[in-house]
Formats: structure tokens, C-alpha cells, sequence
């Protein structure tokens, strides 16, 4: 899972990109290239379970984190440094646009106009790659009399109309074969977007906050300095400083939980002596699905999946004790994954 965080420059990307990451890179330095950083999925039911296997090895649920570099709103129009810079957002699963809430002593924020300047820049880039996919279709069918495939014309048309009227792709019911055609152009549009509302202490208007979530799959307002050094503490003088400020949960633990609900993901279990893990999938996905996540010699050989709820195993004690009160399950191929499931697959290849 993959989260590309963009906006313009000085909007507090990297300084976010701080505070989930603990990266501790300088601000405010530009660039060309992207920075990483892998953060865990934090997840109290595993630390239960850790506690209650006491395994070798605990591992969580991971997010890979793009602080994409910023770019001016001269750079707008689908060309130039901001197509450059959103060629990298073309390669993550979700992005989170960074909007600036706070005055940086030379001019007041606009946010919502940063929101749509942002929006149309990504519709501009996707138009781009329509109309050049338009131009080859033409061709082929000039030169050859066809096209490889025939649904992909009718389909780009579409998405010609859609982003022409200023909407994005997203906003547009695409059947099982037509998601899969367009997978392969990554459009922008068709991203889950998180915006992040980056305001100084005193916060933003529950009015901003109404309009940012008609335009984005979730939305998430803090301070990113205030988080940042917030990073700087320790445990209990983040718990301190946190109810202070009125504050339930660190951005860390509220940008994964929107990079989840974006992406319509959530969790399962495996556990045994050797480790206690947590794997992300998507809300819907059946059992082989799963195995894949774990391996991809799970899936292609998934016989069954031994599987029982988190709840039972925690009231239960253990897993022979979930066995004795008949509440371990098999499942087949046609079953659908639930959050907090413990999980082992039966598999051969």
C-alpha cells in the first residue's frame, strides 16, 4: 500500500511527511525526487494477540509513505514541472493532497481554491493521456482497420466527455472489464483522495471541512508542526500533550486509518508461536485473495482457510479452546474475509 502525499510548495507536505514517518527531513528544500518512508498500521488487537502467543517476531500491517515533491501553481496547465512531478502519483494507490490552512506571513490561505486548482490539475493530466490514446486508436484503425481491443474506444470516449466537463473519472460506474482496461493507464482521477487540511493551532472551519469532503474519499484536519514535534516525545509525553490539545489520536494513526477507509481496506490475523502478523486487504476480498496476500503460492494452491473471529479468540483464551467450542471454521473459495479474522490457509502445490 502505497500513499503519495502532493500539494503545492510550502503547504507543509514534508513536514507531515515528518510526522508520520519520523524521517526528520528539512523543509522547505525542493527538488526533483521523491522521499520514502514505510510506517506501520497500528493495531491494538495485534499487540492483544503478541501478548497472547508471545511469539519470535510481531509484524504489522506496513503503508508506504511519497512525499512527492510540491510544485507552483505556475507550473499548472498539464505540462511542465507539475506533470513531472505527478508522474510519480501515477505509481502509488491513493494520493493525499496537503492544502495549506495557515498563514505563512506573505499571503492568507485559500484552501478551497487549492483544492480545485489541485483537482483540475489532476483532471488535465488524465485528459492528456486520453487524447493521446485517442490519437493512437485512430491511427491503428487508419492503418490496420482495427483496434486490439474494441471496448477500449468507446471507453476513452467516455473519459474524454467526463474530464472535458471538468469531472473526474472516478465519478463514472465502470464494469469489471472496463476497471480492469484502464488499470493500466493509472489515471490520477481514478485515485482515492485523502485531503489533509494543514492549519496552524486553532484549526479549520467545520464548513471547510463539509466542502473537502465532497471532493475527497476522506479527510483529515491537524497541524502538521504541532504533530511533528509532537514526534519528539515520548510515549507518555505524547498522551500528555495530546489530551492538551484536545486530540484522540496522533496523525500517524489518523493518516493510515484515512489511507484505509480510502482505499477500503481492512485487516486479518495470522498467529502461532512463530510470529503474530497483520495483513491488509480489501473489504470484499474471498479467502485466495487473502492467501495471495500472504504468499502467492497460497492462492494458487488454496485448498481452505481455517478461520475463526478475533472476539472468539480472545474470549476463548486460545486457539484449542476456539476449537473446543466448535467456533474454528473451514471456509472455501467463496468466503468473504472479515476484519480482526484469524486466519490459516490450508494450501498445496
Amino acid at each position: 500500500m502505497q500513499i503519495g502525499i502532493l500539494g503545492l510548495k510550502f503547504t507543509g507536505k514534508t513536514t507531515l511527511f515528518n510526522a508520520i514517518t519520523g524521517a526528520n527531513l528539512p523543509t522547505g528544500q525542493g527538488g526533483v525526487d521523491p522521499h520514502l518512508a514505510v510506517g506501520k498500521v497500528p493495531d491494538s488487537r495485534l499487540e492483544i494477540l503478541s501478548d497472547m502467543f508471545n511469539p519470535k517476531k510481531t509484524v504489522f500491517a506496513s503503508v508506504e509513505w511519497v512525499d512527492i515533491p510540491g510544485f507552483d501553481a505556475a507550473g499548472f496547465g498539464g505540462a511542465g514541472e507539475s506533470n513531472k512531478f505527478l508522474e510519480h502519483a501515477r505509481k502509488v494507490d491513493a494520493i493525499a493532497h496537503v492544502v495549506r490552512c495557515f498563514d505563512n506571513g506573505m499571503d492568507a490561505p485559500d484552501p478551497q481554491s487549492e483544492i480545485e486548482s489541485i483537482a483540475l490539475e489532476l483532471q488535465l493530466a488524465d485528459l492528456q493521456i486520453v487524447e493521446n490514446r485517442i490519437e493512437r486508436l485512430n491511427n491503428d484503425m487508419g492503418r490496420k482497420g482495427k483496434v486490439d481491443n474494441p471496448f477500449e474506444p468507446p471507453l476513452m470516449e467516455r473519459f474524454l466527455a467526463q474530464l472535458e466537463d471538468g469531472q473526474p473519472l472516478h465519478k463514472l460506474e465502470l464494469n469489471d472489464d472496463e476497471t480492469k482496461l484502464s488499470s493500466g493507464f493509472s489515471f490520477l482521477t481514478l485515485k482515492p483522495v485523502i485531503i489533509v487540511l494543514n492549519s496552524d493551532e486553532s484549526g479549520v472551519s467545520e464548513e471547510l471541512i463539509t466542502y473537502a469532503s465532497t471532493q475527497a474519499s476522506e479527510v483529515v484536519d491537524l497541524c502538521a508542526k504541532v504533530e511533528e514535534e509532537l514526534g519528539e516525545l515520548d510515549k507518555e509525553e505524547q498522551l500528555e500533550f495530546l489530551a492538551d490539545l484536545g486530540i484522540s489520536e496522533p496523525a500517524s494513526d489518523r493518516m493510515v486509518q484515512s489511507a484505509y477507509g480510502a482505499l477500503g481496506l481492512h485487516s486479518f490475523f495470522t498467529v502461532g508461536e512463530d510470529e503474530c502478523r497483520a495483513w491488509a486487504v480489501r473489504k470484499g476480498a474471498l479467502a485466495p485473495e487473502a492467501a495471495g496476500a500472504i504468499h502467492s503460492d497460497l492462492q494458487r494452491g488454496f485448498i481452505r482457510a481455517e478461520t475463526c473471529s478475533y472476539d472468539h479468540l480472545i474470549s476463548a483464551g486460545g486457539l484449542a479452546e476456539v476449537k473446543k467450542e466448535n467456533n474454528m471454521r473451514l471456509e472455501g473459495k467463496q468466503y468473504e474475509v472479515k476484519d480482526g479474522d484469524i486466519i490459516n490457509i490450508r494450501f498445496s502445490v
